[in-house]
């Protein structure tokens, strides 16, 4: 098959779900298919590492978005309009130009978008289409709202409105949605939703012999997340003195990307070192003794639960934070919600390391059992053969040229 991917961010290197999420179909599926990309960058450093995506690509394009448009694009068209910001975000004239351009040029078996924000420029063309939404908008932003406060809160309840109208119409225009999670995908009124569970990279995300000396926590994740600040801040207040006064020379590692002022503060605190990016997460997760993830909003299924899993190291989280993953409390995974709760299940893995070693090798087997990226594509692949199947002789077209940039985000009623 030719398939043209469309990604919102450039797809390497997949530090974060929503570039390794798309990274890992294009490596299985260019094993066997023919792999077009289209997709955003903001800034010249996200191309540094194309090279790493040619061998799995026949052809990329990229389009440049500025941030300062981007902005401008939500403020002035988000008082006229009922689309989400984050749609309104990714406006471009420039993208729609170089999609009907590839469309022209290239005869496509199917085009695979991925996430909810890029999907009105698909709305228009006809053809097989698929669109990975990853996890569901309208979930993330409700338990969101409910922790924040004033004013965000403001800000959020409305996109909340504006995603919730947005979202349940988004199946009126693409064959079959994939989602990774059930409880994501029952906030979606479609009956073409596939549930597709994420995958982890086993070779790369392993086990390390070499125990840490003293005991250390390791909380992971993009730290400009919102969810994932809310889940670090809540374990730093609530729970981390109740282990530090059994533990008295425990240590906390807050790894990710970008971590704003809030919490490289936390770094100030006794025991608790912020390293923002690293260049290797799995070498951070192998020097660790415990994982911990303990969410409060945000929706999906956690990269970051599965990955420590993969490495041998047993896993505390809350019930949200373990969604759809099939793990068994107690036996591959410990689930806690309240401080107390918590922070004892993180004491009594880091005072009994033969429950450690029991607990992370149970983790990872679950893991290589449940959450290959292989099965993941062989996934993908089905529902490609089930749009193609229902859609046979059907070609695509580009849209008229006469259409506005600016009108490519129509407001769904």
């Amino acid at each position: 098959m030719k398939i043209l991917f469309v990604t919102p961010r450039f797809p390497y290197p997949p530090h974060r779900g929503d570039t390794s999420v798309p990274y890992h179909r294009m490596r299985l599926l260019s094993q066997r298919h023919e792999i077009t990309l289209l997709s955003f960058y903001e800034n010249e450093d996200e191309l540094s590492d194309i090279d790493g995506l040619r061998s799995l690509c026949r052809r990329i394009e990229t389009v440049r978005l500025p941030k300062w448009r981007s902005y401008s694009n939500m403020v002035l068209m988000g008082l006229l309009s009922r689309m989400p910001l984050q749609v309104l975000y990714y406006l471009s004239g420039k993208f729609r130009t170089r999609l009907n351009e590839l469309l022209k040029d290239e005869a496509f078996d199917v085009i695979h978008v991925f996430m909810l924000r890029i999907a009105p420029y698909f709305f228009d063309i006809p053809g097989p289409k698929v669109i990975d939404l990853i996890d569901s908008m309208q979930l993330n932003f409700q338990r969101r709202v409910q922790l924040a406060r004033l004013p965000k809160r403001l800000l959020l309840q409305e996109e909340l409105r504006r995603v919730s109208s947005y979202e349940r119409n988004i199946g009126q225009h693409f064959d079959q949605l994939v989602v990774v999670s059930q409880k994501d995908g029952a906030h979606i009124p479609s009956g073409r939703v596939n549930v597709i569970p994420l995958g982890v990279d086993t070779d790369i995300f392993s086990p390390e012999k070499d125990v840490p000396q003293c005991p250390v926590i390791i909380f992971s994740g993009n730290m400009f997340y919102s969810p994932n600040i809310q889940a670090v801040t809540w374990f730093v207040e609530s729970c981390f003195p109740r282990i530090q006064r059994v533990l008295p020379t425990v240590s906390l590692l807050i790894v990710g990307n970008k971590p704003p002022k809030t919490i490289l503060d936390l770094g100030q605190k006794a025991g608790i070192t912020v390293t923002g990016f690293v260049a290797s997460m799995p070498d951070a997760l192998q020097r660790s003794s415990v994982s911990v993830t303990p969410m409060r909003s945000g929706s999906g299924m956690q990269f970051k639960i599965l990955e420590a899993m993969a490495c041998g190291l047993p896993v505390v989280t809350t019930t949200l934070g373990l969604g759809d993953i099939k793990a068994r409390p107690g036996e591959e995974i410990f689930v806690k919600d309240s401080p107390e709760e918590f922070a004892d299940a993180v004491i009594l893995l880091l005072s009994t390391p033969e429950l450690v070693q029991k607990i992370g090798e149970k983790a990872r087997r679950f893991v290589v059992q449940n959450h290959s990226w292989e099965s993941a594509a062989a996934s993908v692949e089905r529902v490609y053969e089930d749009v193609l199947e229902n859609k046979r002789g059907r070609s695509f077209e580009t849209v008229p040229r006469a259409a506005s940039p600016l009108l490519i985000p129509r407001v769904i009623k």
